[in-house]
């Protein structure tokens, strides 16, 4: 083939390529007039960079969604995105779009904010793919921009109404917890909770170890599957260290989930002062019924002699009228003075003041050593007494003048060497004073019921039953505790131990 037909074929080949790439071409830009339609009618705004030209494009969406007019020229983009980014948001964001670059990764993901042309700042997620050389070399990046203000506004709402629920959860007077339905165990507790128990906050808690029996587990498990919402519950239950205590509770079940919500109140104070104030009403009725009953009759016992007195012409028969008469209306004002005593005891504090327990002892022992018989009866009394004591004078007083007249009154008459023993010590904390006789005892069980109201532990008393009772609450009133031990026919020990504030007080 000559050079001339050479160059013919050269030119026929080369218009071929042109007329081919020409129609490529015209195919391209085609499908460019496609994309770019479908780009302008998105909700998100797409975009493309081609490196390898420096050309940008985004579509009309990604222009609007930060206000910019649709005819802005993208070519000017070098820089724009930087310049609208959130200044809390420019350099987390500016750095990981240049590691990106660098690195070899193909899938491009973040959240940011661009300032909108009114001042305000959107949302947006930005997603694209790379497409990079054999060697990791970026040559284009395509993705969108996806503006997700309202949800990031809904999720920063949730995130805040969680920080106020937390909030409320750990900071509420009640204590809450959450638990399996199933095992029993805690998932979730504010420090209230822990608090209501006196116990630091335990990992792998579980509602098992805080029930007093399995059976009051059963009875909430029962209350639970009959319906899901359970209000104002009372159960005692118990404590860290196993004290008991009243609480008063509420579930929510959620049986999907196998949740319990519960929320419990401390209600141990109020519960006893219910029982407190139930006690009182019944001990109220009791003292109405027996003060009424012990009042009438020694009056009735008092009418009946004046009757007879009347009806007597022997002088020896109304003398003995007379000292009955006078009896019962001693014992008339015996009782009297110990319903005073039940009175004054709730409604006066006297100050304390110091005193010799030596000489109180003595002083109680002088005012019924006469009182009865005391033939052969001994009394020793062995007072230890370096440190000064200082307590109510006048409540001390009725304990003693109560335990040791009874103990007085009491004896034995068919036993060998009666007596009484009466010793105490005082030291800067309290005074410990042990009373004991081998009269003629309590029956063990009469014992538990010794303090009551009107209680006779004996048919040989002829008291009204107030004594010990008294002893009791004036024992509470100071502080001071009481523990008897007592044998039938063997005698009985009463130890009294008294607060001594002399040495409190000086410290405050």
């Amino acid at each position: 083939m000559s050079i001339s037909e050479k160059l013919v074929v050269s030119k026929l080949e080369r218009d071929s390529e042109i007329k081919e790439l020409r129609k490529k071409l015209a195919e391209l830009q085609k499908r460019l007039d496609i994309y770019e339609t479908a780009a302008d009618g998105a909700n998100d705004g797409l975009w493309d960079w081609d490196f390898t030209s420096n050309k940008p494009f985004v579509s009309t969406p990604w222009k609007t969604m930060v206000g910019l007019d649709p005819n802005y020229d993208v070519t000017q983009m070098e820089g724009l995105w930087e310049s609208l980014l959130h200044p809390d948001d420019f350099e987390r964001c500016t750095k990981y779009y240049n590691d990106f670059v660098k690195s070899s990764n193909t899938n491009y993901r973040q959240e940011f904010r661009l300032r909108h042309k009114n001042g305000s700042y959107r949302w947006i997620l930005s997603k694209a793919t790379a497409i990079r050389d054999s060697n990791g070399k970026l040559l284009r990046l395509s993705g969108s921009h996806t503006d997700i203000t309202d949800r990031k506004r809904a999720d920063d709402a949730v995130i805040e109404s969680e920080k106020k629920y937390k909030s409320l959860f750990e900071n509420s007077l009640v204590g809450m917890f959450r638990s399996d339905f199933k095992s029993g165990a805690i998932l979730e507790s504010n420090q209230k909770f822990w608090d209501i128990l006196g116990s630091p906050k335990l990992e792998n808690a579980n509602t098992h170890r805080f029930y007093k029996s399995p059976k009051d587990r059963e009875f909430v498990i029962n209350l639970v599957k009959q319906k899901e919402r359970t209000e104002n519950v009372e159960l005692e239950i118990k404590k860290y260290n196993g004290d008991l205590i009243w609480v008063l509770f509420s579930i929510q079940h959620y049986p999907e989930d196998g949740i319990l919500e519960t929320v419990l109140i401390d209600i141990t104070d109020s519960k006893n002062n219910l029982l407190e104030l139930q006690k009182v009403n019944f001990e109220l009725d009791s003292f109405v019924y027996h003060a009424s009953h012990d009042l009438r009759s020694p009056l009735r016992s008092v009418l009946g002699l004046i009757d007879l007195y009347r009806l007597e012409d022997s002088v020896q028969v109304k003398e003995q009228c007379i000292e009955r008469i006078e009896g019962s209306i001693k014992r008339l004002d015996d009782l009297v003075q110990e319903l005073l005593s039940i009175s004054r005891n709730d409604r006066v504090n006297d100050s304390h003041s110091e005193l010799n327990l030596m000489v109180e002892i003595n002083n109680s022992i002088a005012s019924y050593f006469n009182a009865t018989d005391t033939t052969d009866l001994s009394i020793k009394t062995k007072v230890f007494h370096d440190r000064k004591l200082m307590t109510d004078a006048t409540r001390l007083r009725i304990i003693l003048n109560n335990i040791i007249s009874n103990a007085i009154k009491y004896r034995s008459f068919s036993k060998d060497g009666p007596f009484i023993k009466i010793e105490a010590q005082v030291n800067e904390k309290e005074a410990v004073i042990t009373i004991e006789d081998n009269g003629d005892g309590i029956e063990e069980s009469k014992l538990p019921h010794i303090f009551d109201m009107f209680y006779r532990a004996t048919e040989k008393s002829t008291g009204s039953g107030l004594g010990l009772y008294i002893v009791k609450k004036v024992a509470d009133k100071l502080g001071a505790t009481i523990e008897v031990d007592s044998v039938e026919l063997e005698g009985t020990t009463f130890k009294i131990v008294v607060p001594n504030t002399y040495y409190s007080d000086k410290e405050n």
